[in-house]
């Protein structure tokens, strides 16, 4: 039997790893020395896979990885990564037996569990819990609120934990004309300059995510920085051609499986949504809204084979969506598709499928199927994630 890597397949994710890490080095270079960087892996890396990406992370000397559950966590550790990794989403008591077992640092949002913690590690003979303090400076999501300093300082306090760090999230730094990300500097800033004046400060505050990265070099940047989306290759602000010198990681191949003449008058896919004005070859490309290519609205879109852009025709479908093959005359069934690339055009960038979707990129990286393989670029070879180990 072959190995699962070598059966052939009609579609696949190629993943860039040289490209992220030219996107981690872009990143450094705009930070003040000794600012960490943690890359989040949460959600499978934005769907890049999160054990290649974190493997080639900490090649490029990543300092943290961040992911939003326990158990993505584990995950990471059993696959044999090694770097820091700080679990985004709230602790619960039910998480502590794991959190030293897998050297894991969890997010504290409420004193009542900070306490509970710590009195945990009191009753066993290892070092004290490293935990980072969640603080709510407007999000409204996670964390405790800004202003409860004393509750902060509470949980500083405590005997048996290590405060390595404390953060928060901006609801609205990619909207630079919004008020609310000014409050929510002053708001962190201020709870900062409180423990700092109390002895109490963690080396690690944080609260810049990719926009406040990349576009508010200095204010935002503290002892840490959490840029996702920007590190993955994809505009902060979701335009193209960034302004930053970024390179997507991630390109969606598919190929070319049916060939067939469509007669004037004829529509084609679901609902007939396309109807054929002259007789016109049509291409089936195996990508579909099952493969996470969204669905959308009829007649958008384009796919390129050998170079030329093909219109989409109707309705994607769940495994396969049809296309205007007119300007490809030599076309061939195998013939490979290229679906979203920001490489290889800007018309099937991220970024551009993401605004013709009204979403952002993020969900559509998120949104790649597990069914779609996922092939690595790296040091100009082709490797499995567990060839990166």
């Amino acid at each position: 039997m072959l190995p699962f890597g070598e059966i052939p397949r009609p579609n696949w994710i190629e993943i860039d790893l040289d490209n992220l890490q030219s996107n981690i080095r872009y990143a450094r270079s705009l930070l003040p020395p000794g600012v960490k960087i943690l890359l989040p892996v949460k959600a499978d890396a934005y769907g890049h896979g999160s054990l290649a990406i974190s493997f080639a992370a900490m090649d490029a000397g990543i300092d943290f990885l961040g992911v939003a559950h326990l158990f993505e966590g584990i995950a990471l550790r059993k696959n044999g990564v090694k770097a820091r990794v700080l679990i985004l989403g709230p602790c619960l008591e039910s998480d502590f037996p794991f959190l030293q077992k897998n050297n894991l640092t969890p997010s504290i949002s409420n004193y009542e569990t900070a306490k509970k913690l710590s009195t945990l590690n009191s009753q066993l003979s290892t070092p004290k819990q490293k935990i980072h303090i969640q603080i709510d400076t407007g999000m409204h999501r996670f964390g405790i609120k800004h202003d409860n300093l004393d509750e902060v300082k509470k949980i500083c306090e405590l005997p048996n934990l290590d405060v390595e760090g404390m953060y928060s999230h901006l609801a609205t730094a990619d909207m630079p004309e919004h008020s609310a990300m000014e409050k929510q500097l002053e708001r962190f800033a201020g709870l900062v300059e409180e423990l700092e004046k109390a002895g109490l400060r963690p080396p690690l505050c944080h609260i810049a995510n990719s926009p406040a990265t990349f576009l508010f070099t200095g204010k935002t940047h503290y002892d840490m920085v959490r840029p996702g989306i920007a590190l993955y290759g994809y505009d902060p602000m979701g335009k193209f051609p960034s302004e930053f010198p970024l390179k997507p990681v991630l390109r969606l191949r598919s190929t070319v499986r049916a060939l067939r003449e469509v007669e004037a008058g004829e529509g084609v896919s679901y609902g007939h949504f396309f109807v054929a004005k002259k007789n016109m070859p049509v291409a089936t490309v195996a990508i579909g809204y099952g493969d996470g290519y969204l669905r959308g609205e009829p007649n958008k879109g384009v796919i390129f084979i050998r170079g030329k852009a093909c219109p989409i025709l109707g309705r994607v479908c769940m495994d396969a969506c049809m296309v205007d093959a007119s300007e490809v005359p030599d076309i061939e069934i195998g013939d490979i598709a290229e679906c979203i690339n920001g490489e290889f055009s800007e018309q099937i960038s991220v970024e551009f499928f993401a605004a013709e979707h009204k979403t952002i990129s993020y969900e559509i990286t998120t949104r790649m199927a597990r069914r779609l393989y996922r092939i690595y670029r790296y040091k100009g070879k082709i490797s499995g994630w567990n060839e990166l180990l």
